[in-house]
């Protein structure tokens, strides 16, 4: 192992280490360590905070009305991932996710995580908050026996509504499941940032070649393909570009991209290459189906792997690239921030930059059509959507926000062009904006 992995590895397992015994120290002595997030929802438009107390006096004004997801007496659970570290719990998290939702249908299962208000990415965990229908009177054994499979790895609490007040109640899941410790709950104000927003570094969107590989390090030994991708990568050192400009094409599917870059690279006799690159494309139905984590890293590492074959190609001609680091970080930041628009990061937020260590394109272009042309060219071309198109086609607003973060990205930014038009017409407003910000 190099000696600067080696280093790494020390730093981020001092790090782990020191979070742990914090936050354990601290839920040793008091339960108010801990903050719990529910992500958006249909009963808050913003994630909705709240801790446990042991001390019942200081939770004495909570009632089921300042807790809208108990205001009509329905029994709530929260599952947190607990003893696992970053790949396990994320591939843990999955597996879980997909159990929950087969053996609890009907029931409302939102995403969840818990911290250390002092230690914040140190101590995340991630889970669920699961809301069970009513007449659903073996849903609690049915999440029970779910999770007996995971007990060294979860932490189970159910909460309910009595005299007035909302208790927490903690299971232990040995054989059987019963409760063991009850605190009463109180909500907490939101935070000035979002533990939803400042997870999603590190988690979902990559801003180093080294993050990303760590990922993909570490779940090699169980994702044999994740050593054929590591194996693909060149590093480290500084690529050495060619003088001809580089232009990504970004925007949703159908919105022409294709015929944009056919159309470009005929145009200024240009290289065409796409992302993630050919080497490693043949093992992207593997990843696809991995937790969002390992999936993430494998389209960072395909941006970087690409980088290098586009620095190659830029000292010969033009370079025409169908998707780069944009498309990866939009549709991972929609995905991961629950709710509308308002509850993305804000403009500027350094989610939104480019990562310092990753090659730069001269122009980025974003096409653009309303959502009902879209959605119309798709099904007239019988296109094969991706899960995430799907999930564009049938969610409006995760449309608008995967948009609306291409929108804000710096560094470079995004050239918007109305891709609803010919293909000539479009083309044109192209080969302006090309000509305006590329020395061609």
């Amino acid at each position: 192992m190099p000696g600067w992995r080696r280093h790494r590895l020390f730093l981020q397992l001092h790090s782990y280490v020191r979070s742990r015994l914090f936050c354990s120290k601290g839920m040793a002595s008091s339960s108010t360590s801990r903050i719990f997030a529910v992500e958006p929802n249909r009963y808050s438009p913003n994630p909705f905070y709240f801790q446990s107390y042991d001390d019942g006096s200081r939770a004495a004004s909570m009632t089921p009305n300042d807790w809208p997801m108990l205001a009509q007496g329905e029994l709530a659970f929260s599952v947190s991932l607990t003893n696992a570290g970053r790949v396990k719990a994320a591939r843990l998290h999955k597996s879980l996710g997909l159990q929950l939702s087969h053996q609890l249908r009907g029931s409302e299962i939102l995403r969840l995580v818990s911290y250390c208000p002092k230690d914040l990415h140190g101590s995340l965990q991630k889970g669920f908050f699961i809301l069970l229908p009513h007449g659903c009177p073996d849903g609690q054994t049915r999440l029970c026996d779910v999770l007996m499979e995971y007990r060294h790895d979860v932490r189970l609490c159910s909460y309910s509504t009595e005299e007035r007040n909302i208790w927490e109640d903690i299971w232990e899941l040995n054989g059987e499941a019963k409760k063991t410790t009850r605190s009463q709950v109180l909500r907490v104000e939101d935070p000035m940032s979002s533990p939803f927003v400042d997870s999603i570094k590190g988690s979902a969107v990559f801003y180093s070649l080294e993050d990303a590989c760590d990922v993909l390090e570490e779940c090699s030994l169980v994702i044999p393909e994740a050593r054929k991708v590591l194996d693909s990568v060149e590093r480290p050192g500084v690529l050495d570009r060619g003088h001809f400009p580089i232009i990504v094409i970004e925007g949703l599917d159908a919105t022409g991209k294709s015929t944009l870059t056919e159309s470009l690279k005929s145009r200024l006799n240009a290289s065409l290459l796409k992302s993630p690159p050919d080497s490693i494309s043949q093992w992207r139905t593997i990843f696809d189906s991995e937790s969002s984590l390992i999936k993430r890293a494998y389209y960072a590492i395909g941006n970087y792997i690409g980088a290098a074959e586009i620095a190659k190609v830029s000292k010969t001609s033009p370079v025409i690239v169908d998707r780069f680091w944009h498309s990866t970080a939009a549709y991972a930041i929609a995905t991961e921030v629950g709710g509308g628009i308002h509850n993305l990061p804000d403009p500027h937020h350094d989610v939104y930059h480019w990562p310092q260590d990753l090659l730069q394109p001269d122009l980025v272009i974003l096409l653009t059509v309303c959502d009902e042309e879209r959605i119309r060219r798709i099904r007239k071309r019988g296109l094969e959507e991706t899960k995430e198109e799907k999930e564009l086609e049938d969610n409006s607003m995760f449309r608008q926000k995967v948009e609306e973060v291409y929108k804000r990205m710096e560094n470079p930014r995004c050239v918007i062009i109305d891709a609803s038009p010919s293909m000539e017409t479009v083309l044109q407003e192209a080969l302006s904006a090309i000509k305006k910000h590329c020395d061609i």
